[in-house]
């Protein structure tokens, strides 16, 4: 077993058996509560020895921060500690919300995503079938992702429709989907909606954030199609 660049490298026989990213967001989470902690016990016992300090400004913006750094801190703790996992089967993305799965075989490629010339925040991910992919999707998880990436499609349409006048029918996320072998409703059909504008505004279906996986997307990239070509020959031979 290995690590390197927040990764760590599982092997089995001399074949990898599952390379796990830690989640960059996650990392600090105990420190922070530690620090935040010791702070705000600090500041309630420098309190009881002078009471007066409640009326100062200062003092009170104090305690606002204390008690922002543990909720900063615990925040990092909820976080999975692993965000992205790769083994011979395909790739996993870990959400505090759910996880999505996408074999390799269902995998175009990954890359860095760019909007007027600029990389954007985000690993794209293309997917070569959607039912596939929204078939183990779960409904808790579709929901947060949208949220969380509503900025991303504000900025994409905003690249694609300079005007500010785009076709309506790129904004519709409502109503019933209809893939290759069967039909979504609710918040399934909507995801798979706005996959479909992403896809037609950035050329790629699925994100995931760039400061979860670490300071190196273009190598993270890389090693990822690298090892979807090794599995698909393995496969093959």
């Amino acid at each position: 077993m290995g690590g390197t660049d927040g990764c760590i490298l599982f092997l089995v026989h001399g074949l990898m058996d599952k390379l796990q990213y830690r989640a960059a967001t996650a990392k600090g989470g105990v420190k922070t509560l530690l620090f935040s902690s010791s702070a705000l016990l600090l500041w309630l016992f420098l309190l009881l020895l002078t009471p007066d300090l409640l009326h100062s400004s200062a003092w009170v913006l104090l305690l606002i921060c204390c008690l922002l750094g543990l909720l900063a801190g615990y925040a990092k703790l909820t976080e999975p500690f692993y965000v992205v996992e790769l083994d011979q089967q395909g790739f996993c993305y870990i959400h505090h919300k759910g996880h999505w799965r996408i074999p390799w075989t269902g995998l175009f490629f990954v890359a860095v995503p760019e909007l007027d010339g600029k990389q954007i925040a985000y690993i794209g991910v293309k997917l070569k079938s959607y039912d596939d992919f929204l078939a183990q999707l779960q409904p808790r998880l579709a929901v947060h992702l949208m949220v969380e990436q509503r900025h991303l499609l504000i900025a994409a349409l905003g690249s694609n429709c300079p005007s500010g006048t785009c076709p309506t029918d790129l904004m519709v996320e409502v109503g019933e989907y209809r893939g290759t072998t069967r039909s979504y409703k609710g918040a399934i059909a909507m995801f798979a909606r706005r996959m479909q504008l992403l896809r037609q505004l950035t050329g790629f279906d699925l994100f995931i954030p760039m400061n979860a996986i670490g300071p190196e997307p273009a190598e993270f990239c890389r090693k990822v199609n690298q090892i979807r070509l090794q599995c698909l020959d393995n496969t093959v031979t």
